[in-house]
């Protein structure tokens, strides 16, 4: 299907690693009071495995294309969790106020949502370093 260092090859393991995650977070979904892969949960799955595929498609730029600057892979999986978790939280504010709430998560004394734009960073750095460290990086990259 791929080479193992191909823009594919980061693709399949973004996608692989988002739905992964996704499905985690759609077992866990009970013990916020959300019905697993209800339409909640579903939101979150898309989103994590198109947060995935970004960073994939992302990882051919190892320079900046307007300001030059290089992007190392931490850079690249840092402000993609980052924007990507930001839609989560607005778009679903108050799901995430719920999930906050819960018995879980209440006892560490996070009460914002914007609190899950550190785990979406965290998520996104998660799958920049997999992808960079299985398939590569870089505009040398072939896309098979």
């Amino acid at each position: 299907m791929f080479q193992i260092h191909s823009v594919a090859g980061r693709i399949a393991v973004g996608v692989v690693v988002g739905a992964v995650v996704g499905v985690l977070v759609n077992l866990t979904a009970p013990y916020f009071g959300f019905a697993p892969f209800g339409l909640f949960g579903l939101g979150t799955l898309i989103l994590l495995v198109l947060m995935g595929l970004t960073i994939g498609l992302v990882g051919v730029f190892d320079r900046h294309p307007v300001f030059g600057f290089k992007m190392h892979w931490w850079i690249r999986g840092c402000v993609a969790g980052l924007l990507f978790s930001l839609m989560f939280v607005l778009l679903g504010y108050d799901s995430a106020q719920v999930i906050l709430r819960s018995a879980l998560v209440s006892w560490t004394g996070l009460t914002s949502p914007f609190w899950l734009l550190l785990d979406g960073m965290v998520v996104g750095l998660i799958v920049a370093f997999l992808e960079t460290k299985i398939a590569g990086e870089g505009s040398h990259l072939p896309l098979t």
